[in-house]
């Protein structure tokens, strides 16, 4: 770690003498500071499969990758190839660029193996080896490999690559299953340290725009606008005074427009005003510093000029509220999902509404697919979003499901339209609507996206409720604000009376996630609720539909009443000439547990039906050992015998049945009561 922190010092140290030489040159009015030349930096890797690349961002590493190899593999493994898309022409000195990745040998006492590795920049590929007999690796360490580069011109969107792999292996005393493991991403210690143009940094002539000053600085780098998006930090100071308004970034070829604007108060100075700007890289760096002199003029009553908004940068700062609400009647599901945008991603989404048929938009842009011929040439890039620009993209994409998957996906709000619908959109016919909720300008103010499917049921029985829809984003990601996730989720399913739910299946839940799932009087409910959503969370929530009415929540609660109502009513006939307290409190029991049941539980309706029936079932033996009522004799103190010569005395009064003179005993001193006959079986009605 320490060698890592000396060699950071080192080359931040080359960085800010080369940031220093051009605040040597005397200031001009209209020149622009030039930052900076090629410098050393480490890549650092990440990701597996087609997803594995490089960052010089240590924010940007989560989790860690492996690929294993175990003593049985002959001829040559590739372990992974990590590629980047440069964002900048620029041109490479001769260098020797250095591949460093960690690994764990188990089983065994070492491993030799001969490790190549080959970089690829546009099509030409360089190749280094550990050498002969190859390298020699133990425990837990890193190796290290050298690559030799000569000066090369590198141009915008050329790949840049690097394959590691291994060949020859042999382990020393080997066990059962020896394998070495080679780990990358987060406190790994696995990069490539390149020599590459990192940032250029241009600072154009201040603007004064009314009462306020707009300082542009233009960021590219081969890394687009991640060189703004992914930074730890940022200070930007006009004459010491450090300035916080930043307005949204706008993208430019290879990287980002950056407007800071400094409000100077009232009767402002003219003169030179020396501004600067620091960035962080990363924790613990020492910062990229550079700066220039502005001569600024101020006008009565505010200047005149005016500032440019290009297009806003997506991945700056962005929140997203997605409210979905499900209805299910037996055969159709009908979904609304309403997503509230704020942020960079509403900035851009109006200026793309405004720049529909700009011919200098790049052929692969989402808004030069939309056809503008309806909108009047006056009403072009005016700044604000008008009526037909807004219909032009919603006849875009409501006038083809392929058109709306792209709009939803990573060229447009990177979301993924498998994890939001219940299936392919093009069996759902969806509608979109669009609200900018009264701002039509290029502005950050929430708008709103809402589109409404149609799923017509054919014997599905499990479907999709939600499941991860965010795609993983390289750095930050589109949707965060200060860094940190921003988006919140809220699902709601409702049934009809006659159409019910047998289970909610959950997997992979993040733990902030609320998943409930009730019965209220003829419908049944399922909400979800997480807020802080990411792109790193995986979960998937389904629901299993009743395969019949006989299952639905009007039958479920009807049969539950009248399995109860003939419980206690069976109890309390049972319990005639018995004691009631033990089915009364088992009435209040069975029927509070049944509530619970029914509504909180949510278990499938056929074991809703079953504990109702078992309640009922229960009250016979309840009812049977409950105690009989006023009993005029019961065993004393004495002895058994004499016991049984009392109980031989005891005198039962009688009454004759006048149907058919059967002698019948009378057991209670209640009266009035009636009695069964014990030979015809008649009521009888005792009265005093």
């Amino acid at each position: 770690m320490q060698a890592r922190q000396s060699r950071r010092a080192y080359t931040i140290l080359i960085i800010l003498l080369a940031s220093i030489i051009p605040l040597s040159i005397p200031p001009s009015a209209s020149a622009e500071v030039v930052c900076c030349g090629a410098n050393e930096f480490e890549l650092f890797l990440i990701g597996e499969n087609n997803e594995a690349t490089m960052t010089p961002f240590e924010n940007e590493l989560v989790g860690i990758n492996e690929k294993g190899v175990s003593q049985s593999v002959q001829g040559t493994e590739e372990i992974a190839t990590w590629s980047i898309i440069w964002k900048q022409s620029a041109t490479i000195p001769e260098s020797t660029w250095r591949f460093n990745i960690a690994y764990e040998v188990e089983n065994a006492a070492g491993v030799y193996a001969n490790a190549t590795v080959d970089i690829r920049i546009g099509s030409n590929v360089y190749t280094a080896e550990s050498g002969t007999p190859g390298a020699f690796m133990s425990g837990s360490d890193v190796i290290g490999i050298d690559i030799e580069i000569p000066p090369i011109a590198v141009g915008m969107n050329d790949p840049i690559e690097v394959t590691f792999a291994v060949r020859s292996m042999l382990f020393t005393q080997p066990g059962d299953d020896s394998s070495i493991r080679f780990v990358w991403g987060e406190d790994t210690g696995s990069w490539l340290r390149v020599n590459l143009p990192l940032v250029t940094i241009d600072m154009p002539n201040a603007l004064v725009v009314g009462e306020e000053v707009f300082f542009p600085v233009l960021l590219k780098s081969g890394f687009g606008e991640r060189m703004w998006s992914s930074l730890e930090d940022f200070e930007f100071k006009v004459g010491g005074v450090v300035v916080s308004d930043v307005r949204s970034p706008s993208i430019v070829s290879g990287g980002v427009e950056v407007p800071f604007v400094w409000n100077p108060g009232s009767s402002p100075t003219d003169g030179n005003y020396q501004i600067n700007l620091s960035i962080w890289l990363n924790t613990g760096d020492i910062p990229l510093t550079t700066g220039r002199m502005h001569d600024i003029t101020f006008e009565e009553g505010g200047g005149t000029q005016s500032y440019h908004f290009g297009e806003p940068a997506r991945a700056v700062s962005s929140r997203l509220d997605v409210d979905i609400a499900v209805k299910y009647d037996g055969s159709h599901i009908t979904r609304t999902v309403e997503m509230e945008i704020e942020g960079s991603m509403a900035s851009w989404l109006r200026w793309g509404m405004d720049n529909i048929g700009n011919n200098s938009l790049p052929s692969d842009h989402l808004f030069s697919q939309v056809q503008g011929q309806s909108i009047a040439s006056n009403l072009k890039e005016n700044g604000r979003v008008d009526d037909s620009e807004k219909e032009a993209l919603l006849n875009h994409v409501d006038g083809s499901t392929r058109n709306l998957e792209v709009f939803l996906g990573n060229a447009g709000l990177a979301l993924n339209p498998d994890g939001l619908f219940e299936a392919d959109l093009f069996d759902m016919n969806p509608e979109v609507a669009i609200d900018l909720m009264g701002v039509s300008g290029i502005d950050d103010a929430p708008m709103k996206i809402r589109i409404d499917v149609v799923l017509e049921l054919s014997g599905e029985e499990r479907i999709l409720l939600i499941s991860d829809f965010i795609r993983p984003q390289l750095g930050t990601g589109i949707w965060t604000m200060n860094g940190n996730p921003s988006v919140d989720l809220s699902v709601t399913l409702t049934t009809s009376a006659f159409s019910g739910l047998y289970s909610v299946i959950k997997e992979d839940l993040p733990d902030n996630m609320q998943v409930t799932h009730y019965r209220v009087g003829l419908s049944e409910v399922v909400t979800i609720e997480i807020n802080g959503l990411s792109d790193n969370d995986k979960f998937e929530v389904e629901y299993a539909v009743a395969g019949s009415a006989l299952f639905s929540p009007f039958v479920s609660l009807l049969a539950t009443v009248l399995l109860l109502v003939s419980g206690i009513v069976l109890g309390l006939r049972l319990t005639q000439y018995r004691s009631r307290w033990i089915v009364g409190i088992s009435s209040f029991a069975f029927s509070g547990m049944m509530a619970y049941v029914y509504v909180l539980s949510a278990l499938p309706p056929t074991f809703v039906m079953g504990i109702a029936a078992a309640c009922a079932v229960l009250m016979v033996p309840l009812a049977i050992i409950s105690p009989r009522h006023e009993q005029d004799w019961a065993l004393g103190e004495d002895s058994l015998s004499d016991d049984y010569e009392k109980a031989l005395s005891r005198e039962i009064p009688t009454v004759d049945c006048p149907a058919c003179n059967t002698s019948n005993p009378v057991e209670t001193m209640k009266r009035p009561v009636r009695i069964p006959c014990g030979g015809c079986g008649r009521n009888l009605r005792i009265e005093g």
